[in-house]
């Protein structure tokens, strides 16, 4: 068993419980499902919600966009998965790579992608 207390989770309690029974209520295929990232050629939410829904995402990873689109596309895939979903950017060419009006800086600003 991983403690999840100690590092490099250090989860609370409460935390701790929130893993083990979201753990404890998922199917084989939602479990498989969190070990796979999408990354999506289309911004359509009826597409992005599918993706998330049926397939189980455990992240996304974002092509270039402009921010306000990539803080849509996450919104979308958020809201329509069960579990939170990790976000992943190529950042090799700084935080611009994943959105094109972010700051070239290896990490990417806050407003740009997330409320």
């Amino acid at each position: 068993m991983i403690n999840l207390k100690g590092m490099p989770f250090c989860l609370s309690d409460e935390d701790c419980e929130w893993v083990m029974d979201t753990i404890a209520n998922m199917s084989d295929e939602e479990k498989i499902g969190q070990l796979f990232f999408g990354i999506s050629a289309s911004y359509d939410e009826k597409y992005l919600t599918e993706l998330s829904s049926k397939y189980h995402l455990g992240g996304c990873r974002y092509n270039t966009a402009p921010g306000a689109v990539i803080r849509k596309h996450n919104d979308i895939l958020q809201r329509s998965s069960k579990i939170p979903l990790f976000i992943a950017t190529n950042t090799e060419s700084g935080g611009n790579n994943a959105c094109s009006d972010a700051y070239h800086a290896t990490i990417m600003r806050y407003e740009m992608c997330f409320r």
